[in-house]
């Protein structure tokens, strides 16, 4: 091929490639021509909490997110919820977000402002009340949003699947069991509100307490309760039966005491009062469905005595001196030393000897006299301190006296009548 004849050939490819250059240039601004039109896509997504709900009728938290990924400022966005038979929103209980209109009673409906390309709506959350259904079946809730033209309609639905579980309740004692340490005569008792920590309403609520040996009926009340005591009553033994009505879950009962008085127990029994509470629908943690109070019974130290009358006046005790009329002695009491440790309140007789049992410890006895008596200063008085200018009533104390068990102190206090007989 000659010189020519190959420049001739290089000419023409240049100007076929130039050619296909001006060629693709000039079709670029048909393709931009064609393309779509930018356009909102609303997405939207339901969630429920719980979505295990119980077959007696329970509720859930609906949560509506819409939210756009498109390109393009939607219109005015209007949420449609799609709700299982029988299922419906409360009057109230809840807020709507300010930015939401809504009609949940009537079109359950929701209304918001267009939301701009890539905007988030503001989350809605709605309770939801769930009829009674069947344990194992399933619910669908669903919530479908419209705004205008789309690019997509396939996201625009979201839904929530919520399955029946069978009812349960959760009964437990708020108050925590105890020990104590106890003589014959004092009251062991047992006191506490129930509460329904479970997932639905329970049915009437029962405890029963047994009366266990060493130990006699005393007291069981409270607010919203029916008590009864029997033979067979506590499970088929002797003890008490109380009754209150249904409480739902997260409700509390009114406080209930059942109250034993220790009678007839030896020194070193431990008496255990127990309280068992139940209902007929299901309880899952049955081991919190007991309350107890222990008592070790103490051998009791005693502290006895008379209030005597110094009748001659001659500051001491004569054989045949009376005691005082009982119905001038207010009282006579056991006052402990040690801070939470119980007193005992004497029994006094119509000649006006008396006897206290108390716990091992620490005590001194306080007298407490009416007119005409006047407190003496007497060898055979056992009274450190007196006043007998505190009025109507006067208060004398002897010295303080300490006791194991089974020990015994006399305690005596002498008066005299201030009138002249």
């Amino acid at each position: 091929m000659s010189l020519h004849q190959q420049r001739r050939l290089k000419l023409v490819g240049a100007l076929a490639a130039s050619a296909l250059t001006l060629t693709t240039i000039a079709l670029l601004p048909a393709a931009a021509a064609n393309a779509a039109p930018p356009l909102a896509d609303l997405v939207v997504t339901v969630s429920a909490n719980p979505t295990e709900v119980v077959d007696s009728g329970d509720w859930t938290t609906i949560t509506v997110d819409v939210r756009n990924t498109g390109k393009q400022t939607s219109d005015h966005v209007t949420l449609t919820f799609a709700l299982p038979a029988g299922a419906q929103f409360p009057t109230d209980g809840y807020v709507i977000p300010d930015s939401w209109q809504c009609d949940l009673l009537g079109t359950a409906t929701c209304t918001t402002s267009p939301l701009a390309a890539r905007a988030m709506a503001e989350p809605l959350s709605v309770p939801l009340n769930v009829p009674v259904g069947t344990a194992g079946d399933l619910l669908t809730v669903s919530a479908t949003a419209s705004g205008g033209t789309e690019s997509s309609l396939t996201n625009n639905t979201g839904q929530a699947t919520l399955r029946y579980i069978p009812a349960f309740v959760d009964l437990d004692f708020i108050a925590e069991s105890a020990d104590y340490q106890m003589i014959n005569g004092e009251v062991l008792g047992l006191s506490s509100r129930i509460q329904n920590t479970g997932r639905s309403r329970s049915s009437d609520i029962t405890v029963t307490v047994p009366l266990p040996s060493g130990m006699a009926p005393y007291s069981a009340s409270g607010d919203g309760w029916t008590c009864a005591f029997g033979d067979t009553l506590a499970g088929g033994l002797p003890g008490w039966s109380c009754t209150h009505a249904p409480i739902w879950d997260g409700q509390t009962t009114g406080n209930l005491t059942v109250v034993g008085k220790i009678s007839g127990a030896q020194p070193g029994d431990v008496l255990d009062l127990v309280a068992t509470v139940s209902n007929t629908v299901l309880d899952t943690n049955p081991d919190n469905n007991t309350l107890r109070a222990s008592a070790t019974v103490l051998e009791a130290a005693t502290i006895r005595g008379t209030v005597w009358v110094d009748s001659d006046r001659d500051g001491a005790r004569d054989e045949g001196e009376p005691g005082a009329a009982t119905g001038s002695i207010y009282h006579i009491l056991l006052q402990p030393q040690a801070v939470g440790q119980p007193g005992a309140i004497a029994t006094i007789n119509p000649d006006g000897t008396y006897i206290a049992q108390a716990r091992p410890g620490t005590y001194r006895v306080q007298f407490a006299i009416q007119d005409p008596y006047l407190y003496i200063n007497s060898a055979d008085s056992d009274l450190v301190s007196y006043d007998n200018n505190a009025g109507y009533t006067k208060y004398g104390y002897s010295d303080w006296v300490t006791l194991a068990g089974g020990e015994e102190a006399v305690v005596d206090a002498g008066v005299v009548s201030k009138y002249l007989s």
